[in-house]
């Protein structure tokens, strides 16, 4: 059983993913961050913000109340379209300006991507986040095979986006299969976008 992340717990997800993200050094907040002397303080913005810039429709779930790791799906028909505040920045944040380039790139890529998941209704899965003292050990197995069933009882496919080698070998695992590849302009990074179908398209 998974538990249910109810909206006053928000900010609290929001912490354990930014937790997360910081202690996996996740190499797109490092690109984009790269020149912020303020860098920490900034990651952990954007990685809140990817929690609670969220629409009440999404489905926010963790191992247990006390929150060892963190997913976040978008039910069939929910899009980023519907976040509450996307953009946490403005230009004065940042010191260096080409900050707000990377961060555009980053963007760039991940819209572009989002254009091969296919029109059909699928879940999407927007993050999966695993505090560091409980990395390791399937929480996020715990947290994703739920909802993997759900799906295939619905007989809806499964959609996400994920930027490194290891996660893509994870989800493959788990029966996705990537369906394009793009680099992020100026790093090293690329993003890919995966589908787990079960409706035989």
């Amino acid at each position: 059983m998974v538990y249910e992340v109810p909206r006053n717990r928000i900010d609290e997800a929001a912490d354990a993913t930014a937790e997360a993200f910081i202690s996996a050094f996740c190499p797109i907040g490092i690109f984009m961050f790269r020149n912020e002397p303020d860098h920490l303080i900034l990651k952990r913005r954007f990685y809140r913000s990817l929690v609670t810039s969220t629409s009440p429709k999404a489905v926010i779930q963790g191992t247990s109340p006390d929150l060892e790791a963190v997913s976040i799906w978008f039910p069939p028909g929910m899009d980023h379209s519907e976040d509450v505040d996307p953009d946490p920045f403005v230009p004065e944040d940042f010191a260096d300006p080409k900050t707000i380039e990377r961060m555009q790139a980053v963007n760039d890529v991940i819209d572009a991507l989002t254009g091969h998941l296919g029109e059909e209704a699928q879940w999407y899965l927007h993050l999966v986040a695993v505090r560091p003292q409980f990395a390791g050990r399937g929480y996020a197995s715990l947290l994703t095979k739920p909802m993997l069933g759900r799906a295939a009882s619905e007989g809806i496919t499964c959609t996400l986006i994920t930027q490194t080698m290891e996660n893509v070998r994870k989800y493959e695992h788990w029966g996705f299969r990537v369906v394009k590849e793009m680099s992020v302009p100026g790093s090293g990074e690329k993003f890919c976008s995966m589908r787990k179908d079960y409706t035989g398209n």
